[in-house]
């Protein structure tokens, strides 16, 4: 299929009849992930200069933003996670050999956080299974402060692990802290050895790197701004007179939307 199929057959409803073979031979497009997105009410964006007449974004962390992107919304069906899981293994194609010979690919173990990137990063592996039969996937579990860092029993430190995360907006978020965590899992003993790059499905981020300098592969790139308002950082649509609002809360999706 091409673009314009694939967008038609979701603009009718069909998103669930897709498969990758829609995508085959070829990547998944901007304009057909956010069809995608948007059926599942998880995509929206600034449209326009700020303006006193619109609302803006209020996530969780406090900060103010254009965009808000919810991969959960559609990571946790199946016949979704499938698609996204497909694209990132187009892009591991990329970088590494894709074989039926299991020396060739050098991923034993694919890690990624809870809890919107467990989906994802088990669907990878379990596409990459085809190349390496024993091929692992490992969870990395929220602390008592919620972050990405408890990985069980460790990993083994001959094994090449490679990171893949969800969604990224900052080089200290949770796809570095889910490489950190790689790294420290096996507390005093060897760390076992990472892979670079990481690969991240939705990259909203200014940042290509992660804390340490390391690349990302993004596979899909949105230009998204974030303002650190709790720690003194200006908001440029709250000087316009645009309020700030929680994207999830009451009607606040269809104010966003401008539908309310």
């Amino acid at each position: 299929m091409n673009e314009t199929e694939v967008l038609k057959m979701v603009k009718a409803g069909g998103v669930f009849d897709l498969s990758p073979l829609a995508f085959e031979g070829r990547r998944m497009t901007t304009a057909e992930a956010v069809a995608i997105f948007n059926s599942f009410n998880a995509f929206w964006q600034y449209n326009g200069e700020p303006c006193a007449g619109r609302p803006h974004a209020l996530l969780k962390s406090g900060k103010h933003s254009n965009g808000f992107i919810a991969c959960k919304e559609f990571l946790k069906y199946p016949r979704i996670c499938i698609l996204f899981a497909n694209e990132i293994l187009k892009a591991i194609g990329d970088k590494f050999i894709l074989s039926s010979k299991v020396s060739n690919l050098g991923i034993d173990v694919v890690t990624s956080s809870a809890y919107s990137a467990i989906n994802p990063g088990w669907e990878v592996t379990r596409l990459l299974s085809k190349y390496n039969e024993k091929i692992e996937y490992i969870a990395v579990e929220k602390d008592d402060q919620g972050k990405p860092t408890v990985i069980r029993g460790g990993i083994d430190p001959e094994k090449k692990v490679l990171v893949i995360n969800e969604l990224m907006t900052t080089a200290k978020g949770s796809t570095w802290e889910t490489k950190e965590a790689a790294l420290k899992c096996n507390g005093d003993k060897p760390a076992p050895k990472i892979i670079v790059p990481a690969f991240v499905l939705v990259h909203r981020s200014k940042e290509m790197v992660l804390a340490d300098g390391s690349p990302v592969v993004p596979i899909l790139h949105f230009d998204i701004e974030d303002f650190d308002v709790p720690n003194g950082e200006e908001c440029p649509y709250c000087k316009a007179g645009s309020e700030a609002i929680r994207p999830k809360n009451g009607n606040n999706w269809q104010r966003l939307h401008g539908l309310a």
